[in-house]
């Protein structure tokens, strides 16, 4: 009786919410897992591995964190308004995870899943707006793993994706200041989407330098730019040099904390450009805080741009400031040009 409960249940919130679905609840860092106690025993470990990234700020901060859930507190804990939700159960499983389980996925997938092909699905906005569910099975607990492990590049990019979507929205949800952004397009030739509260912090278009900043907590993001420098130039160890370099001019000597960083290539406004992530600080002042930045050549141009965000919030969790800031620092793109981003 009860696991025809739950496949009535899981078919009515499927099909019968029509378009007034409720706004999705819980921490947008969290992802509730709803598996078996029988079979979480062997997964959680993969899917903390998965999902469980950590950025220091300088403390250590989870990106995202896990909480295992339980079928039956599916009503009293809302477990399917939650922001990102991950049902995981073997494809034949004769445990209540099974049966919900079976129950969202069609006569057609069940039967690919038994034949041995992954049984991995990421849907949208299923039982609330703007929510991630993402499903897994496989025969058995050893292949569902490997399935998790195979596919976790996509799983944890979905979660990322996600996630910044909301922000993004977040973001400018109190307005933005289009006037800032027309007057860096105008003077300066390139733009940001300036959320409400950020302001010009200080402006040196004779040294190619301009800073955007915000308060409670402080929050910054910079746009220095300089001729004549050919994208060869931009080795890691340069761009890390040229960071501690206008940073010493125009932030009072601030440094990259030594051994606090790391590099990677990405396409940043429709150009290749180094990215750099990991901590500042100012020796003097004895403060500190993550930093990400953008270096890349405009070749129409020929001009180097470097593109800094970072926060200084001693004592409170950093990451979804410096999240913020990034994505604002994605929507840079030459003035009169289309954002690619």
């Amino acid at each position: 009786m009860k696991r025809l409960t739950y496949t009535f249940f899981a078919a009515i919130l499927l099909f019968g919410c029509g378009d007034g679905k409720p706004d999705s609840v819980g921490p947008a860092q969290e992802i509730l897992v709803l598996a078996d106690p029988s079979e979480w025993e062997r997964l959680e470990p993969v899917v903390r591995d998965i999902f469980e990234k950590v950025l220091r700020t300088p403390q250590v901060e989870k990106i995202f964190s896990i909480q295992h859930g339980r079928i039956e507190d599916i009503e009293p804990y809302k477990h399917l308004q939650r922001k990102i939700l991950l049902v995981l159960s073997t494809i034949d499983a004769d445990h209540e995870t099974g049966y919900f389980l079976r129950s969202l996925l069609s006569e057609e997938v069940i039967d690919a899943v038994r034949t041995g092909k992954p049984g991995i699905s990421i849907k949208h906005d299923v039982w609330a707006d703007e929510q991630l569910l993402l499903v897994s099975s496989a025969m058995d607990v050893e292949t569902l793993i490997e399935d998790l492990r195979g596919s976790s590049d996509r799983l944890y990019a979905s979660v990322e994706r996600a996630r910044n979507e909301r922000i993004a929205k977040l973001i400018y949800r109190y307005g933005e200041r289009e006037d800032v952004t027309k007057q860096l397009a105008h003077k300066f030739g390139w733009q940001v989407r300036v959320p409400f509260g950020y302001r010009i912090l200080e402006a040196k278009p004779d040294s190619g330098f301009v800073v955007l900043a915000k308060e409670s907590p402080s929050r910054w993001c910079f746009v220095y730019w300089e001729d004549g420098i050919a994208p060869g130039t931009l080795t890691e160890d340069w761009v890390i040099a040229k960071r501690d370099e206008i940073t010493r001019r125009f932030f009072d000597q601030d440094r990259i904390a030594p051994g606090e960083v790391t590099s990677y290539e990405t396409d940043f406004s429709g150009k290749l450009a180094i990215v750099l992530q990991g901590l500042w600080q100012n020796p003097k002042a004895y403060t500190g805080g993550p930093f990400k930045s953008y270096a890349f050549v405009d070749l129409e141009q020929d001009r180097f741009y470097f593109v800094d965000v970072g926060v200084f919030s001693p004592n409170k969790q950093k990451e979804t400031y410096l999240r913020q800031l990034d994505l604002m620092a994605n929507t840079f793109k030459m003035a009169g040009e289309q954002r690619v981003n």
